[in-house]
């Protein structure tokens, strides 16, 4: 091979690398990522109400305001919540009547006083059944927050069961996520702004147990996005705000 040609084939191969290392250098990594899809990220509101101002944590990290207490309003029976999300509750639940199934709440609203009677009263169940009082309180605390912690003193949390769950059940279980009533939550929970919380896997990440039963308002315009999402309230919250 001529000296020429072997010039040639070395700039072809040097023109070949420059862009090699040039696409590389172009594709982002993990970290990269994230920040465009945060600088990118657009919400899509699926309504005209979008109800932000439900859109935040409760949890250990976040407790609720020392003294908070919301206007409440009727849902179902004796249940009450935020009267601001009350109104979504009984129209999700109108909607599944007509789709023939019956949504049954079991909880809502809690005071202070009563989520500290749940917490000490399960925390000494745990304790008769034989566990230390530390494994109780730990047990305990990873099926119902402190006071003040928990969303149901915010008044924007609803347990749901079946009707005819006593009949079958002595305590609330994952089993839940067998029934109608469960299929049809997360299939339309999301359109009156109500997201499962506590997602199964992802219990590190919550600090709770899998409750298929305990659904959160979060309004209108972000429910879609974390149920579509996969991803549990937490880590969807911190990852776009």
């Amino acid at each position: 091979m001529s000296t020429r040609k072997i010039f040639v084939v070395n700039m072809i191969l040097l023109v070949l690398c420059v862009v090699v290392f040039t696409v590389i250098s172009l594709v982002p990594n993990d970290a990269e990522r994230l920040e465009q899809l945060q600088e990118n990220y657009v919400p899509n509101a699926v309504s005209g109400e979008e109800n932000t101002w439900a859109y935040f944590l409760i949890n250990d990290e976040y407790p609720l305001p020392e003294g908070y207490k919301p206007q409440l309003d009727i849902v179902q029976g004796q249940f009450v919540m935020d009267e601001r999300c009350a109104e979504y509750a009984r129209a999700m639940i109108a909607a599944a009547e007509n789709d023939g199934v019956e949504l049954c709440v079991v909880s809502a609203y809690r005071s202070i006083d009563k989520q500290q009677e749940n917490l000490e009263s399960y925390t000494k169940r745990l304790i008769s059944e034989g566990y230390s009082p530390e494994e109780a309180e730990k047990l305990a605390l990873m099926e119902i927050a402190e006071p003040g912690k928990s969303e149901h003193n915010a008044g924007l949390a609803l347990d749901i069961l079946t009707y005819d769950w006593w009949e079958t059940h002595d305590d609330v279980t994952a089993d839940f996520e067998n029934t109608k009533e469960f299929e049809w939550l997360q299939a339309n929970a999301h359109k009156y702004g109500f997201i499962m919380r506590y997602p199964k896997e992802w219990e590190e990440t919550t600090g709770y147990t899998y409750e298929p039963w305990h659904y959160r308002f979060v309004g209108l315009k972000y429910a879609g996005e974390i149920k579509n999402s996969g991803l549990p309230f937490e880590y969807y919250y911190k990852m776009y705000f």
